[in-house]
């Protein structure tokens, strides 16, 4: 007994630094990561995009036509450009940035100032210039060219009142044909053509609030486009996950009454090689209701596919990362294990809910 009172003070310190270790590990995966190391991932992640040059005379002829500007596709009422980056600026502040334009006018945008945890919705309706033989695109706030035909390089600017940016996005891979072929089912809905850029450079200047930054890191770029009809599904739930070992892995997953349609996972592996069509399972870790919509949106969600040995955590930079009452998209982090071996990365997470 006299030996338990000379060792109870100790025996409490080490519990409660057990349970500080482990508050920490769920804010960790669950929360807010600590900012050194959560800084650290994100510059290794940032490093992790520097690649060699790629040749586009190298892709399939149908996917080299996808990010050409200069096509045309107005035979089909669906279409849209859409890119989305996780970047760093000279001061290490961190920044994830998506925009999208829709052919049919409407305008999608997320910035998040990550150090501030502070997410900036971004929605409109414009008129969409498409100048095809100039390969520029231009809209309220916005424009996206492709100066050289020969080049899978694009320019982006962008000017509002939150921030203004000039960025510059250099393809490190060859485009990847989502599902195989570029060609993807969506249940009743139809079919929808569907190319990704999934590893890009980023480059570029702009201001936020006020303060100019200069901001380099990584992105990934879609185009899709096609004549289905939204209201044969209820949402879908879309994921871009990008890793410090240069695989990328696309998932998406239509859902009509809870039940899913038609799940498709794609990975691009460092070496440009790529596999289609793997089985994967998802499950959801939280729910945030948004106070402004009431909608309810899944936070946080454990990925895992058997085939490759992977079991990822992909968790929100913020819960509130809410564009519109239709539609979730934001930055998020990565950690688990990928074939075998511990694993980072940065993610986009969008979930688009029914409306009508």
């Amino acid at each position: 007994m006299r030996v338990l009172k000379l060792f109870a003070p100790l025996i409490v310190l080490a519990l409660l630094a057990v349970a500080v270790v482990g508050f920490l590990r769920f804010r960790h995966g669950h929360g807010q990561a600590p900012p050194s190391a959560d800084l650290n991932a994100f510059v290794r992640f940032e490093q992790a995009s520097d690649q060699k040059p790629i040749n586009p005379a190298e892709a399939d002829p149908p996917a080299r036509a996808a990010f050409d500007l200069g096509q045309s596709h107005i035979e089909v009422d669906q279409e849209w450009w859409y890119f989305n980056t996780h970047m760093i600026d000279e001061r290490n502040q961190r920044y994830t940035f998506m925009f999208a334009l829709l052919k049919n006018g409407e305008l999608f945008g997320s910035l998040g100032v990550l150090d501030k945890q502070v997410h900036h919705a971004l929605f409109t309706h414009s008129t969409v210039d498409i100048d095809h033989k100039n390969r520029l695109i231009t809209a309220k706030w916005s424009s996206l060219s492709q100066p050289d035909p020969n080049r899978l390089v694009y320019e982006f600017t962008f000017d509002h009142p939150l921030c203004s940016m000039i960025l510059k996005l250099t393809a490190n891979k060859l485009p990847l044909a989502v599902g195989g072929e570029g060609y993807v089912a969506m249940g009743e809905a139809g079919k929808s053509y569907y190319f990704s850029l999934t590893n890009m450079q980023v480059q570029g200047t702009g201001s936020v609030a006020g303060v100019p930054i200069r901001v380099r890191g990584r992105g990934w770029m879609d185009r899709q486009w096609g004549n289905w009809r939204d209201r044969d599904f209820d949402q879908w739930h879309w994921y871009s996950i990008q890793l410090t070992n240069n695989v990328e892995i696309v998932i998406f997953d239509f859902r009509k009454n809870g039940k899913s349609l038609t799940p498709l996972c794609d990975v691009v592996f460092a070496d440009g090689s790529t596999r289609h069509g793997l089985k994967f399972n998802l499950k959801v870790l939280g729910h945030w209701t948004s106070p402004k919509t009431q909608k309810n949106w899944s936070s946080g969600w454990q990925l895992e596919i058997p085939e490759l040995e992977a079991n990822l955590m992909v968790i929100p930079d913020m819960q509130d990362q809410e564009v519109t009452d239709a539609l979730w998209e934001g930055g998020c982090r990565v950690s688990g294990i990928f074939g075998s071996a511990p694993i980072w990365g940065r993610a986009f997470y969008e979930a688009r809910h029914r409306t009508w």
